[in-house]
Order: structure tokens, then C-alpha cells, then sequence
């Protein structure tokens, strides 16, 4: 039989992997705190969807500022990571990471 603390671990991991979030939400436990860390993960590659978006469409408006989409993806991409990251192992320390303007979302549903 699988250790509970091991496979709750592996959820939690899940849970902040960008779009394999949704799977704790719909067949994972019905735990507070992993339906809590899934619905900040996906909020969080959410808002870093939008950013995506909104420098692509600013690049596609100022043609001159073409050239530093790539440079600013990269960056956005680099601290998305390393938030993950961090997200990861509060929440295996059974801790949260709040995230500014997001995370109060995640308290709702």
C-alpha cells in the first residue's frame, strides 16, 4: 500500500505544474489544502498567460519594440520557474505561498 504522505506530496507537486493543476481539482482528494494549492498553481500560470499575452500584443502594436519580447518572455519564464519552485516547497512544508492580487482568489470556490 502507497504511503498517503508520499502520493499527498506528488499531488501537491502537481498542483503547480502549468494545466496539470486541473487533475487535483477533478479526481484528486477532496482535501482543502491540495484543492487550495491547485487552484493558486493554475491562477498563477494563468496570470502569466495574460502577460504572455499582453507582450505579444504590445509587439505586435510597437513593431520597434519587437525585439524585446523575446528578452522579457525569457525573464517572465525565468521567475515563473523559480516562483514554482518556491510554491512547491511551501507547500510541501505545509506552508502557502501568497502570491499579490492572486492567491485571494484561490480562497474562493
Amino acid at each position: 500500500m502507497p504511503d498517503t504522505r508520499n502520493a499527498r506530496s506528488w499531488i501537491l507537486i502537481v498542483c503547480y505544474l502549468p494545466l496539470l493543476g486541473v487533475f487535483p481539482l477533478l479526481v484528486g482528494p477532496k482535501s482543502r489544502e491540495v484543492r487550495w494549492h491547485a487552484r493558486n498553481g493554475l491562477l498563477l500560470f494563468g496570470g502569466v498567460v495574460a502577460v504572455a499575452v499582453a507582450a505579444t500584443l504590445l509587439s505586435l502594436l510597437f513593431q520597434r519594440l519587437a525585439c524585446l519580447y523575446s528578452v522579457a518572455m525569457f525573464f517572465v519564464g525565468v521567475v515563473y520557474v523559480i516562483v514554482v519552485i518556491l510554491a512547491i516547497v511551501k507547500a510541501l512544508q505545509g506552508e502557502r505561498l501568497i502570491f499579490p492580487g492572486l492567491s485571494r482568489y484561490a480562497d474562493r470556490g
